[in-house]
């Protein structure tokens, strides 16, 4: 095997490795890169250990990348493939559950492979002298597709909580089942997520929820006990029952539709129909999409996405429910245009609405009436583009002009004169517009 990983490696690494050995040094390629060579994968991105210092490092590789100088990690681009470069160290005294208080830089390989996370992550292949150093089993692991701690698991997850949720990725991303005393750990420490920042939960969750096993993730994050502490909102629409259209509970359509999700917008169909619990009245969710935006912006908000994705997430859902059929005027068309505001989230919307009904096994949904609309829009942006206040041949100033005031009536006004101009394109005249604009004057007053 060690032949094996030896001709794996790039020339770039070995380059690496003979600086380093040039200068004294040692160097070793650890964690995820080992692990995928062991697992006939291609590698992106490689992670070395040295027992040169930071400061050393700097001055070997001057043009190298600084960060997590504290950790000792520099990093280096070469041909697109990014190379982490980290000190070998020690850690202790994890007094938040996220942050060791005492990094200590040290000589010795086997220490630095006792504080990683998972058996199948504390693999090392020492460079210099092309022999494999695993101490905890890695390899039969991987053989035998396991995801286990290293050492004590409860240990493990006490000093970074965050390896809770990493177990998950790594069983999802690796296809692998989590070892059942890692997994018993799991489920009693799952209360330590809670000491984690919701922007390194945010990113995790992410990343268990995209690709192919979506579902998996969340029934693993379900079965833990960790999902009450990310997403309570989801355990909520568990054996919630919907109508005779629909062949499953809430829960379980959420989990398909994001299954059947573009990457695009995994988290937006696993949201979309949050609301459904909170407003069921027999066969019927009165409202239920703008209750779920709701819920869904006090979860991303909690969670820390950033403003913009919190405020398409919501608006997708309150929309998601549009049926299409050929009865819709060329002014209902353009009214839904300008709810949908822009060609992004139009894009998405449709994306979803299709994971909807793929979410739904005894959908009778006819695609084809995506396909109309599509074309539609088309012809109509063609003609007369979406629609917005500012398209209007008239201003505000030019409201005031005639005797209006800067209050709300200017505003509920240029809005109405929108709303004309969507049913009719053809009065988008200053004339047309200040017309109207006077008659709904003489009103107020």
């Amino acid at each position: 095997m060690d032949k094996k990983i030896k001709d794996k490696i790039s020339k770039d690494i070995y380059d690496i490795s003979y600086t380093l050995k040039s200068k004294g040094f040692n160097v070793y390629l650890v964690g995820g890169s080992i692990r995928d060579i062991f697992l006939n994968k291609d590698i992106d991105d490689y992670d070395l250990a040295t027992d040169a210092t930071p400061d050393q490092l700097k001055k070997i590789f001057p043009k190298a990348i600084l960060f997590g100088e504290k950790f000792g990690t520099i990093m280096l681009i070469i041909d697109n493939n990014r190379v982490e470069i980290t000190t070998l160290r020690k850690e202790s005294d994890y007094d938040d559950g996220r942050h060791p208080s005492k990094v200590s830089f040290i000589k010795d390989i086997n220490e630095d492979l006792k504080r990683r996370d998972f058996t199948v992550n504390a693999i090392a292949f020492d460079l210099i002298n092309f022999n494999i150093i695993d101490l905890f089993n890695g390899e039969g692991d991987i053989t035998k597709k396991i995801i286990r701690a290293v050492g004590n698991p409860d240990a493990r997850f006490e000093e970074d909580a965050l390896r809770l949720l990493r177990a998950v990725r790594f069983s999802l991303k690796l296809g692998f089942k989590i070892e059942q005393n890692t997994y018993n750990s799991i489920k009693k420490n799952a209360h330590l997520i809670e000491f984690i920042s919701k922007e390194r939960v945010r990113d995790e969750f992410l990343k268990i929820i995209s690709g192919d096993n979506s579902s998996k993730g969340i029934e693993l994050l379900r079965e833990t006990g960790l999902l009450q502490y990310i997403m309570p909102e989801l355990l909520v629409c568990v054996g919630v029952i919907q109508n005779k259209f629909h062949s499953l509970d809430v829960y379980n359509h959420l989990l398909l539709s994001m299954d059947k999700a573009d990457e695009k917008i995994k988290l937006v169909a696993l949201l979309h129909d949050i609301g459904k619990p909170q407003t069921k009245e027999g066969e019927h969710f009165f409202a239920h999409e703008k209750v779920g935006a709701d819920i869904a912006r006090n979860i991303l908000t909690r969670l820390k996405f950033p403003k913009e994705e919190i405020y398409m997430t919501c608006k997708l859902i309150q929309l998601h429910l549009f049926f299409y059929n050929d009865s819709w005027s060329d002014g209902a068309v353009r009214r839904f245009l300008r709810k949908v505001e822009d060609d992004k989230s139009l894009e998405l919307l449709f994306l979803l609405r299709e994971a909807d009904e793929k979410g739904n096994p005894i959908s009778t949904y006819d695609f084809n009436n995506l396909e109309k609309l599509k074309k539609r829009i088309q012809k109509i942006k063609e003609k007369d583009r979406f629609m917005s206040i500012k398209d209007l041949k008239i201003n505000g100033y030019d409201l005031m002009k005639i005797g209006y005031q800067k209050d709300r009536f200017l505003g509920e006004t240029l809005n109405l004169l929108l709303d004309a101009i969507i049913e009719d394109p053809s009065i988008n005249t200053k004339e047309s517009l200040l017309a109207i604009a006077k008659d709904k004057l003489d009103h107020f007053v």
